[in-house]
């Protein structure tokens, strides 16, 4: 690093010659900021230690009659115990913690192998020492760099354990770890798993060598679609105080991207995003509560309404009613028609008027039937998927019973594309029914969804290693268990399945013949002369027709 640096200067040196000092007499600092050590490059040094000596003096300074503590230099002493030497040259001066501590930060600040996280616990370290003195604009001046470049190292040092430890490993780059730590905690192990979708757990993205994240942009991309919220379309009033005391406004907040410029200026163009989710919807669901709360002070008891419908999987809020088991009204429309607050969406926390009775005359939706054409022609439609839906379960089954327990080159190459193209979440639903595991309910991170991943995960620990090939090979081939229910759609004879069951020399033309036989319809069976006779009205003059 070229950058030049203004270092405290010592206010005393005890000894400006370098001499030789007996190893065990010096320990390393505890306030070291540099966590991460290459074992590699240690061996390296050691070895260069070895051959020809120590070139460069550590800094040592005094803390008790007999022993000193390492400012600079904690990498060439431990080179210097693995290389077997007794003593290794210093140079000793008298700092105080703030000194001693500031010294050691920019010393590793000039090497150009130093890791961002280190460089940011570093800084941190400062501030947590002296925070009067070492301000982010004093730190800024110090190291020679803009204090919006300090601003975002500082954050690095607030990443969750797991984002930090993926760092340090090289699992993430920088602008990964820049763009998380943005984000509050929880939102930071949402995006952590976002960038491995592949991989089930935290855990497992460490243990995998090369995991390959999505892309920064990506990574960005998702963020704003899933953590940002724009404030101009809160429900409540984002200059209130009142909401929630603790956070007081959202004009002021620092997790507001206007009100944190040295933060979100360069990722956020405008200025009235929320990048706290949780806390935002605590003020909405304050603003409810005050709403509910005017409702009773009237004498009147409201019920709980959504603005949305209920989605596959979802479990909905209890007490909350969903469309369409309510229709808005008017005060006085009907006998059914009561008070009611919106909970969810863009309206919370609006007052309204709902019939909850679905026969009502007044507020019930018409409905349009169907044609006697057009139910037949649903009627073909719903066979035809019924017959592909079980012609694709038997040829996935019969693919994967001749999956050999020795995986070769075909299979992982398989397993390797579909893979890369990741597994959604309809996907990992049809795989649960296709094996018959139970879908039991668990709470999940996206609101109300099976956790797949979990459930797989007890289920993969009591699989063989055959097992879990042939399980590879069904996940490879998930996708293919959906069949297109738009009207119209046709069965398509070279699909990614039906290659494979050419590959293992499954029959496909059986396994169709085999399914529409089972699925066809049965035939009416034909009525005696006896029972048409019985079942025959009488005409007016009391004959049989």
């Amino acid at each position: 690093m070229s950058t030049a640096i203004a270092i405290a200067t010592p206010k005393e040196v005890a000894n400006p010659l370098i001499q030789e000092i007996s190893l065990d007499r010096i320990k390393p600092s505890k306030a070291n900021p540099r966590r991460r050590l290459d074992e590699a490059a240690l061996r390296e040094l050691a070895e260069n230690i070895k051959t020809h000596g120590v070139l460069q003096s550590i800094l040592i300074r005094p803390v008790n009659s007999n022993g000193y503590e390492i400012v600079c230099g904690e990498r060439r002493w431990k080179a210097s115990k693995a290389a077997g030497k007794e003593t290794i040259p210093v140079r000793i001066v008298n700092l105080t913690d703030g000194e001693a501590l500031e010294l050691a930060v920019i010393e590793n600040l000039q090497r150009e192998n130093v890791h961002e996280l280190d460089e940011a616990l570093g800084y941190k370290a400062l501030i947590k020492q002296n925070p009067e003195l070492y301000t982010v604009e004093n730190i800024a001046l110090k190291v020679g760099r803009s204090v919006s470049y300090v601003y975002q190292r500082l954050r690095l040092a607030e990443l969750t354990p797991n984002v930090q430890a993926a760092f340090y490993a090289g699992k993430l780059t920088a602008g990964h770890a820049v763009e998380i730590a943005r984000l509050q905690p929880r939102d930071q192990e949402r995006a952590f798993e976002e960038c491995f979708p592949g991989h089930r757990t935290p855990k497992a993205v460490l243990r995998d060598k090369d995991p390959r994240p999505v892309s920064v942009r990506e990574l960005r991309d998702w963020i704003q679609r899933e953590i940002h919220l724009t404030l101009a379309n809160a429900p409540f009033d984002a200059n209130d105080p009142n909401l929630s005391p603790a956070a007081g406004p959202c004009s002021t907040c620092p997790k507001r991207s206007g009100s944190n410029p040295l933060l979100f200026a360069d990722s956020i163009k405008r200025a009235d995003i929320c990048t706290d989710r949780e806390c935002f919807q605590q003020k909405r669901d304050a603003l409810v509560q005050i709403r509910i709360k005017e409702i009773e002070t009237a004498g009147e008891k409201p019920v709980k309404v959504s603005d949305s419908f209920i989605y596959y999987g979802q479990k909905p809020a209890p007490g909350v009613l969903y469309r369409p088991d309510f229709n808005e009204a008017t005060a006085g429309d009907c006998p059914t028609t009561v008070p009611a607050v919106v909970v969810e969406g863009r309206r919370a926390g609006t007052k309204l008027y709902v019939c909850t009775n679905p026969k009502c005359k007044t507020h019930s939706a018409r409905s349009v039937g169907l044609s006697p054409e057009e139910k037949e022609a649903r009627k073909k439609q719903a066979q035809e998927l019924r017959i592909q839906q079980e012609f694709r379960k038997r040829l996935l089954a019969e693919v994967q019973n001749r999956v050999p327990n020795e995986l070769g080159r075909h299979e992982l190459d398989l397993i390797a594309s579909s893979y890369f193209q990741q597994l959604g979440h309809d996907s990992q639903h049809r795989l649960f029914k296709f094996f018959g595991w139970d879908e039991a309910k668990t709470k999940a991170v996206n609101s109300g969804y099976t956790d797949y991943p979990k459930l797989t995960a007890a289920k993969l620990d009591k699989m063989t290693t055959a097992e879990i090939g042939k399980f590879l090979m069904a996940c490879a081939l998930a996708s293919e268990l959906c069949f297109p229910t738009y009207y119209g759609s046709a069965s398509s004879k070279d699909t990614k399945l039906t290659r494979e069951a050419a590959h293992y020399k499954v029959n496909c033309d059986r396994v169709l013949r085999e399914v529409r036989e089972k699925i066809a319809p049965k035939p009416p069976k034909a009525k005696s002369d006896s029972t048409l006779q019985a079942t025959a009205k009488p005409n007016r003059k009391g004959k049989t027709k």
